[in-house]
């Protein structure tokens, strides 16, 4: 019976830590030539307003501060003046509407009734977070990740965190700073 267990386990883990990432960059360009970077500030503004617990102020801002965080642990500095790089991510939400239904033989011909039993809307995030060069007006690197921000303060601050360092894991540059 333990081995069943163990394998349940690796099973539901295995599960729980699949987040689809997806990253790709231009392979032609040399980031380890970038050395300014400023963050995009039109990401601050909530785009899906419909959905607050899912996209607000405080999760853009902890986003924000957390990509920032990334790009200078890559060896990137902050400047707003003259910067080569333009870091910014984006919130995508999709919904989906499931109707649950009971169907019933409603004569011995065999029509179907259809009744509704339940209607639930799922909801999925993404979160993609890009690096532009600003002189070429290009995305050089992007990635994506399903996400969950629908969190108490507290598990969004640790949560934003994890997870926008597990997408950075898939930048090109990696500095000889401790990350």
């Amino acid at each position: 019976m333990k081995p069943l267990a163990y394998l349940l386990l690796f099973t539901l883990l295995g599960c729980a830590t699949s987040n689809n990432l997806n990253a790709e960059f231009d392979d032609s360009v040399d980031f380890e030539a970038y050395e300014t970077f400023v963050l995009c500030v039109d990401d601050f503004f909530v785009e899906n307003t419909s959905y607050p617990e899912y996209d607000n102020l405080e999760i853009r801002q902890l986003i924000g501060k957390e990509v920032e965080k990334q790009m200078i642990n890559r060896g990137h500095r902050t400047n707003v003046i003259k910067p080569q790089l333009q870091a910014g991510f984006r919130i995508l939400l999709d919904h989906e509407e499931v109707v649950f239904t009971n169907c019933d033989v409603q004569t011995e011909y065999g029509y179907w009734k259809t009744c509704t039993i339940n209607r639930e809307v799922y909801t999925t995030e993404t979160l993609v977070l890009h690096v532009s060069d600003i002189e070429k007006n290009q995305v050089i690197w992007q990635a994506k990740i399903d996400c969950d921000f629908n969190r108490s303060s507290k598990a969004l601050e640790d949560y934003t965190k994890e997870i926008v360092e597990t997408v950075f894991n898939e930048y090109p540059r990696v500095s000889d700073l401790a990350l």
